[in-house]
């Protein structure tokens, strides 16, 4: 067994026999908002082909990923990256706080996507975080912060516009990233995973929550749920 380098909530991460990879193992593992966790079997294998498959059609039109390749139905081989401490969500609709802190109406668009950055702690809650305070505390620089901004919107608008085409509403999405030297300098890319474990994805018809939103009211239908994403993507789940 490889070393281990990292256990997350839905992940773990070992070291590879390249120097510069890792190898993400999926679980099946699904933290809830009151902090407790359960397991959905199977989970993790959809999330795995999901991800994987996403992250390769971001790769198409230029967006640098962490990605190397599908090792099996669990595991992925990525790129080692410098991982920023904050995260990115990147909302289409009003949705969680937006109606919860502001009183907006659930599923409001607005009229254009809305970034909010938090620190990547979850002991803290992952705290929101303003541009001012993350270049004050010397943890991103204005041009990285500028340029997150503008990756981040260009991976929302691609999947917004992939999932429209299979009739589901990406309301939002957390995106992580970090920065990898490739011999002359630094460049942004994108880590962790894209899943219906961090997006919230809706039904365009019906509204039909298709994500880990599930979780907090039917966990049951939670696989049925991810599946029907894996369906309409047109993925198959063997390597």
């Amino acid at each position: 067994m490889k070393e281990k380098i990292y256990t997350g909530s839905s992940k773990t991460l070992y070291q590879a026999d390249e120097d510069y990879a890792l190898i993400m193992s999926f679980n099946d593992t699904l933290k809830l908002q009151d902090k407790s966790s359960i397991v959905i079997s199977g989970k993790g294998v959809i999330n795995n082909s999901i991800s994987a498959f996403l992250m390769q059609k971001l790769e198409l039109i230029g967006v640098e990923t962490h990605f190397i390749q599908k090792n099996n139905m669990r595991q992925q081989l990525i790129q080692f990256v410098d991982v920023y401490p904050v995260q990115i969500y990147v909302s289409s609709l009003a949705s969680g706080r937006y109606v919860t802190d502001f009183g907006m109406e659930d599923g409001f668009v607005f009229d254009s996507p809305i970034i909010d950055f938090r620190v990547k702690n979850g002991d803290l809650n992952y705290p929101i975080i303003n541009e001012h305070q993350i270049y004050s505390f010397s943890w991103l620089s204005e041009k990285e912060i500028k340029n997150l901004k503008k990756v981040a919107i260009r991976v929302h608008d691609f999947l917004t516009g992939l999932f429209a085409g299979i009739g589901i509403r990406l309301v939002d999405i957390k995106l992580e990233f970090g920065r990898v030297f490739n011999g002359e300098e630094y460049i942004i890319m994108l880590t962790d995973e894209i899943s219906p474990d961090t997006c919230k994805l809706w039904d365009m018809y019906n509204n039909e929550k298709l994500c880990y939103e599930i979780a907090e009211t039917n966990p049951d239908l939670i696989i049925s749920a991810y599946q029907e994403v894996l369906k309409r993507l047109n993925i198959k789940t063997d390597v």
